[in-house]
């Protein structure tokens, strides 16, 4: 519903309760982070880590934080964690690769799509990333029957997208996607939270629904 203080009051209730719940912990902090408060929401998301060092889905979020926070080298080990730790997920592998770009490293997104499904989606994303595809080819592959699943794709598209285009210097371009992504992306997508995160990064004022 994008009340995001009731939402921390209310996970703050559940940690109260139960001071190993890595759920609530990492919800919070994922909370904290849409309103931008970066230093509650790597809290939480590290004791989640902690509670749950095997937690793929903290990593990652951590991740976003640190990237959208200027800690570049953090981000990147946060999100070679995640994609360790689940080694067939996309979005974990294209974090990483995000975060090697921008740290000028090496990318490893080629030898991370041998344990990928490159027949599903996000697998346009990941070659437009591998210079495989056209940006215009990979978000017309989001469009989808589905009402679901095209909300889902287009989301990625936009926010990727904003990523791809920002690494080429584009950033006119990155802005408007970063937008779209924020106006579009459900609140409980971290794509939503990377975005408004990246408006911020950039001086905009973010789009919180």
């Amino acid at each position: 519903m994008g009340d995001l203080d009731r939402a921390i009051a209310d996970y703050g209730d559940a940690v109260r309760l139960n001071p190993r719940d890595t759920l609530a912990y990492g919800h919070r902090g994922y909370a904290y982070q849409a309103k931008g408060d970066v230093d509650s929401a790597l809290a939480d998301f590290s004791e989640a880590i902690r509670l749950d060092p095997k937690n793929a889905w903290a990593y990652k979020n951590r991740g976003v934080v640190y990237l959208y926070g200027g800690s570049l080298e953090k981000a990147r080990a946060d999100f070679k964690q995640a994609a360790e730790l689940a080694p067939k997920d996309a979005y974990s592998a294209q974090w990483l690769d995000i975060a090697e770009r921008r740290n000028g490293l090496p990318s490893h997104l080629a030898q991370a799509t041998k344990q990928l499904n490159m027949a599903a989606w996000p697998a346009p994303l990941v070659r437009l990333f591998l210079g495989e595809t056209s940006f215009d080819a990979a978000i017309d592959a989001a469009g989808d029957k589905d009402a679901t699943r095209n909300h889902r794709k287009v989301c990625d598209a936009n926010l990727y997208g904003a990523e791809f285009v920002a690494l080429q210097g584009r950033k006119e371009e990155a802005l408007e996607l970063y937008q779209l992504a924020a106006g579009n992306c459900p609140n409980d997508f971290i794509e939503w939270t990377a975005a408004n995160a990246a408006l911020r990064e950039l001086g905009v004022t973010p789009y919180m629904q």
